[in-house]
């Protein structure tokens, strides 16, 4: 048995016994109010974690953490890429109401985030991110006390690497916080950033999932973008045994990041920091494996391959553990379920609903919720969907920000017949697909004006970073 698996298994056995972890102390006489960690993973499709339905044991650690808590089945991100997204998630604010829809804005300092009402209710805000654009220069800083920014040195940079730390990195900096007893009660936010492409595995990662060839630059951006629709005006179709490949490498950086995840929640249970504490776990986006002819996908497209993000709410106490809920449910409600579950007020500003009233049964766990989503990045795209159907909307540019043409005008998707998005039924004489637009133009109309933003101001390490993954040219 190799050491990173004997790890591994030790990390779903503590997960497992659950009270290795949770609820191993005595609670103080007189409460502290609980801590919260909020974890993200980058380009994580829901689909392919075990607790989710997939085949290949990518994550056993988080499906342990599933069994712990709430998973919720239908969850879907407010963009299909990092910066708005999880800007999103950190404000409750949909990308066209927090005004940080491209590349070239930060958050204004007049808009309030989650980070910041903890902090105003006594909270101690930490951070520790791995990617530019979930660094402060867009103004993800808004509240924290501590704000980590753990991206590789300069003389690592080049045009042909994400310059991103690997989890195993992340998780020993997490450790070292964790050991120098941070002071309670906490709010910590985590940004892993492994499944993004590049697709390089550590090993025995890299070969868990199928043997890869002897190119070790299948999984790279420079590699793949030949098969970018958004890139390219006529893309090349990634052929079959590339395409398996690429899926074995990023499913192998999921099984990797679950592996380090689980070694931080054993260390974060040792020593006493989950006794009293929520922890969320979540995705910004997915990722497209050629679902709809393209691979990436993320940043050009609004299908729910690159929007359907897992959530898992793990409570105090065991509260809610086991359950799943049906419901559809956005990432901009995450925030306000914290704040609600803490007892504290939410900002008025915030956009999204707390979940708490659906999982105290105040309504009907499969109740009939919408999800918004938009980008305009190198297309403006916006789409609204229901439990049953996807309405997506394509405006008219000519040619995206790539110069590559642009198929405007609506797509409309029966989920439940059609899960894979790949059949538009859209009739403009439809009811349902009247009643859509409708919703969909009044939630784009409904953001007033957005907040005046600033330039986020990339120096040139940030820009090969970017540049290493195609962010920009």
């Amino acid at each position: 048995m190799t050491k990173v698996v004997g790890i591994a298994m030790a990390a779903m056995l503590a997960l497992a016994g659950g009270a290795v972890i949770w609820g191993t102390r005595t609670p103080p006489a007189e409460p502290a109010p609980p801590n919260v960690i909020l974890i993200s993973v980058d380009t994580l499709r829901a689909d392919h974690l075990g607790c989710y339905g997939y085949e290949r044991p990518t994550s056993p650690s988080i499906d342990l953490l599933a069994s712990r808590g709430v998973r919720f089945e239908q969850a879907f991100s407010q963009a299909s890429w990092t910066l708005p997204s999880h800007l999103s998630l950190l404000t409750s604010r949909y990308p066209h109401s927090h005004g940080v829809e491209t590349d070239e804005h930060k958050l204004p300092s007049t808009v309030t985030t989650l980070a910041e009402t903890l902090r105003q209710a006594g909270y101690v805000t930490s951070a520790f991110i791995s990617w530019v654009y979930v660094s402060d220069r867009y103004g993800f800083g808004q509240g924290f006390d501590e704000y980590h920014e753990l991206l590789p040195p300069e003389n690592e940079v080049t045009s042909s690497t994400v310059a991103s730390i690997k989890a195993s990195a992340f998780v020993d900096r997490i450790v070292e916080w964790a050991d120098h007893g941070p002071r309670q009660p906490f709010f910590l936010f985590l940004h892993l950033f492994d499944p993004h492409i590049d697709y390089e595995p550590p090993a025995p990662f890299d070969e868990m999932f199928g043997t890869p060839s002897p190119d070790k630059s299948e999984g790279t951006f420079q590699y793949l973008r030949r098969y970018i629709k958004g890139v390219h005006r006529e893309p090349e179709r990634i052929p079959a045994d590339r395409r398996a490949r690429a899926l074995a490498l990023y499913d192998g950086e999921i099984r990797f990041t679950d592996q380090e995840l689980g070694r931080l929640l054993i260390t974060l249970g040792d020593r006493g920091l989950l006794d009293d504490t929520m922890v969320i776990f979540t995705s910004d986006h997915g990722e497209e494996f050629d679902d709809h002819g393209s691979m990436e996908g993320h940043q050009w497209t609004l299908y729910n391959e690159v929007l359907h993000v897992p959530l898992i709410m793990v409570f105090p106490q065991d509260r809610f553990a086991g359950r799943t809920m049906p419901a559809v449910v956005q990432s901009i409600d995450i925030a306000p379920t914290i704040l609600d579950f803490l007892k504290l007020e939410r900002p008025a500003e915030f956009q999204g609903r707390s979940l708490l009233p659906l999982l105290n049964g105040a309504g009907p766990e499969d109740s009939l919720g919408m999800a918004f989503s938009q980008i305009k990045r190198f297309n403006d795209k916006w789409a609204v969907q229901t439990a049953t159907h996807k309405l997506i909307y394509t405006r008219d540019i000519g040619l995206n920000r790539r110069g590559v043409p642009v198929i405007p005008g609506y797509e409309l998707y029966d989920l439940i017949q059609d899960p894979g998005e790949q059949h538009n039924i859209y009739d403009a004489a439809d009811p349902l697909a009247q009643e859509l637009v409708l919703r969909l133009e009044d939630w784009m109309a409904g953001a007033g004006s957005p907040p005046s933003v600033a330039a986020p101001g990339l120096d040139a390490q940030d820009l090969q970073r970017l540049r290493g993954v195609g962010y920009v040219d």
